[in-house]
């Protein structure tokens, strides 16, 4: 009989552990310590590895970003005859969109023009007075930031800062001197500082000299009285005795008051008070009580304070706008708080050789004495660039009825211009049309005679074919757009210009009909407008209340200037044409700017300019109003003209499209 298996009693806290998880062992089995270090080091290799190859990738991607977007640009343009472009010499690109590069002769697909046949890399002529032209793309125009501003008239001021010191007004110090010989027994002024008015006593001098002026004076009036029934000659002896008497002691320093008191008195004074001859503050006092006095000596120095000079220096480069009456705000450290007006009131005449500076005079109003004589200040000086005129001293002041002939005929002027450039887009001639233009510029002549010039180019059209008038056209229409950028119509005209044939045209309507060519009827761009006369200020003038502190602003508000509460007054500010600092590029030798032509191109060009004048320089020559010039970022495209100028006239990147054939490349990558 077989004996059952017992079970073995297993403990009831007794938890059954799962089964150990068996553990990967690297080659060479197990316990190779070896081994597990190496499988440990092929791991982190292959880590680091995967990230050094993401590093090395990111760095040629971005070191050759240019060359790739380049690459990009040219595989999504459409290919033309891509297996000939290498071997090709020539090109045909669109004049509106450079960018538009083709192989084949064909018209551009954006603008319908026909294409216009060029040398591959040759640069395109550069139109007059242009040194160099640069065309972007927008990708570069976007990562430079480059943006534009338009040339115009504003009221500009030259502002000028300067240091001086405070100093006392000459014309406004006094200096008390003793008249006669004598004894001071009483000072009234006891300490230099001490105020005084205009009247007041400063000190009592007992004089024998005066004494005997004054015995003398009484015995003249004392005989006068005593002898009426003397004859008129004996009477007009003791009258002039009267007389002399009088004056000697008033030119002692006597008042009439004073004098009037002794004859009243009968009997000499034995001292007499002297008085101070102006208000102010003693500034000097030598005398001293009981001292005697010659004739001629000084007693007290006595300086009005409530006006005071500022003598500043200006370097010599500044002293153009240093003009005596120029309004000045003054400033002072121990007063940061408040502004102090003056005017120039004295400019010298010659520069210190030592500091290469120029003294300007600078009177400052001071009613309230907190500006003292040996204080520190800077003075801001600002002048008024354009002219000054009073109200009515412009020949544009002109009668009412004269104004409205003169709008008149500019206006039938613009409706004779019009009608004939739509003639001319039309591709027709139109004889009765010119002359109907040139009647009416010749009538505008006789009250604008800039409008003379314009007749005279009018006339020419007479007997001519339609290329030869299209090409008068562009003098024609350039007159035209001076003409009437001066006397505005009374309707808004916007200015169109296209490049192929670099000209530009008055058009009604905002919309592109070119009159100089009937194979490119849409070829042009709006680049500007004229505003109509009723709408439109007057860019050359500015006219209202004017304070001189402020000479680029006007108010059409009377009032008082904000600093020395004088009244404004009613002028006419000639504005002046501006281009902004930052878009001038000083080479050293000259200076230069780069203005717009067409969206992404910009042409560099030189310009005279005057003196600096805040963020602004006067434009004497080189750019005209509306011109669009680069402002920021200016300085990256004067650079991509320096740094690649033989492709300075092409746009960046456009060649022909991707290669099928694994050809070389033409180089034209940046």
């Amino acid at each position: 009989m077989t004996e059952p298996v017992r079970e073995t009693p297993q403990p009831k806290d007794r938890v059954d552990a799962p089964a150990p998880t068996p553990v990967s062992q690297p080659p060479g089995g197990k316990g190779s310590t070896a081994a597990g270090k190496f499988w440990t080091f092929l791991r982190i290799l292959n880590v680091r590895l995967r990230f050094i190859f993401l590093m090395v990738l990111i760095g040629l991607v971005v070191g050759n970003w240019e060359s790739i977007m380049n690459h990009i640009d040219r595989w999504r343009r459409p290919a033309h005859a891509a297996d000939l472009v290498a071997a090709q010499e020539v090109e045909y690109y669109c004049g509106m969109h450079p960018w538009i590069v083709q192989e084949q002769p064909g018209n551009c697909p954006i603008c319908g023009m026909p294409l216009t046949k060029r040398a591959k890399s040759a640069r395109a002529a550069l139109p007059e007075g242009v040194l160099a032209q640069v065309q972007l793309t927008p990708l570069k125009m976007n990562m430079g930031r480059i943006g534009t501003s338009p040339i115009e008239y504003r009221l500009l001021a030259r502002e000028t800062r300067a240091v001086g010191f405070i100093d006392y007004d000459e014309t406004r110090r006094a200096t008390i001197a003793a008249r006669f010989k004598g004894r001071l027994d009483e000072l009234m002024v006891n300490f230099v500082g001490q105020r005084v008015k205009q009247g007041d006593p400063v000190a009592s001098i007992y004089s024998p000299d005066l004494l005997v002026a004054q015995e003398e004076l009484l015995t003249a009036v004392k005989a006068q009285g005593q002898q009426d029934s003397a004859s008129p000659a004996a009477r007009q002896m003791r009258q002039m005795l009267v007389d002399t008497a009088r004056n000697k002691l008033q030119l002692w320093g006597l008042s009439p008051g004073q004098v009037d008191e002794i004859i009243r008195g009968g009997k000499a004074e034995p001292h007499i008070t002297i008085a101070s001859p102006i208000s102010g503050i003693v500034t000097e006092k030598k005398a001293l009580q009981g001292k005697y006095v010659s004739e001629g000596d000084e007693l007290f120095t006595v300086a009005d304070l409530s006006t005071v000079w500022l003598n500043v220096k200006v370097f010599e480069s500044d002293v153009a706008g240093i003009i005596p009456g120029a309004a000045v705000e003054v400033a002072n450290t121990a007063y940061p708080d408040s502004v102090f007006a003056g005017r120039i009131t004295f400019v010298a005449y010659a520069v210190d050789p030592a500091t290469r500076t120029l003294t300007a005079r600078v009177e400052v109003a001071n009613p309230d004495l907190r500006l003292k004589p040996g204080m520190f200040a800077t003075a801001t000086i600002r002048t008024p660039v354009g002219k000054v005129m009073e109200t009515g001293a412009d020949q544009g002041n002109t009668p009412a009825s004269a104004q409205a002939e003169h709008q008149a005929s500019t206006d039938a002027l613009a409706k004779a211009y019009l009608a004939l450039t739509a003639r001319f887009a039309q591709g027709e001639i139109d004889a009765a049309g010119a002359a109907a233009l040139a009647h009416e510029a010749e009538a505008l002549a006789a009250n604008l005679p800039q409008a003379a010039g314009l007749a005279q180019k009018v006339h020419q059209l007479e007997g001519k074919d339609l290329e030869a008038q299209r090409e008068i056209l562009k003098g024609i229409s350039q007159e035209t757009i001076k003409l009437f950028g001066q006397a505005p119509p009374g309707m808004e005209l916007y200015i169109v210009h296209c490049p192929m044939v670099n000209a530009d045209w008055l058009s009604a309507v905002a919309e592109v009909h070119n009159p100089y060519s009937s194979e490119m009827p849409t070829c042009g761009s709006i680049t500007g407008s004229l505003k109509p006369a009723s709408a439109k200020e007057n860019p050359r003038f500015a006219e209202g209340y004017y304070c001189p502190l402020y000479p680029d602003h006007v108010t059409q508000t009377p009032g008082p200037c904000p600093l020395d509460n004088q009244p404004l007054k009613r002028v006419r500010l000639e504005k002046v044409l501006t281009v902004p600092e930052s878009a001038v590029i000083d080479t050293g030798t000259r200076k230069i700017a780069y203005r717009q032509s067409a969206p992404g191109t910009f042409d560099m060009v030189e310009v005279k300019l005057g003196p600096r004048a805040g963020e602004y320089y006067p434009v004497l020559a080189g750019l005209a109003e509306g011109d669009q010039v680069a402002t920021a970022g200016a300085f990256l495209v004067d650079a991509e003209n320096r740094l690649n100028p033989s492709a300075a006239a092409q746009y960046f990147g456009a060649t022909g499209g991707p290669q099928e054939q694994a050809a070389p490349m033409s180089g034209h990558t940046h």
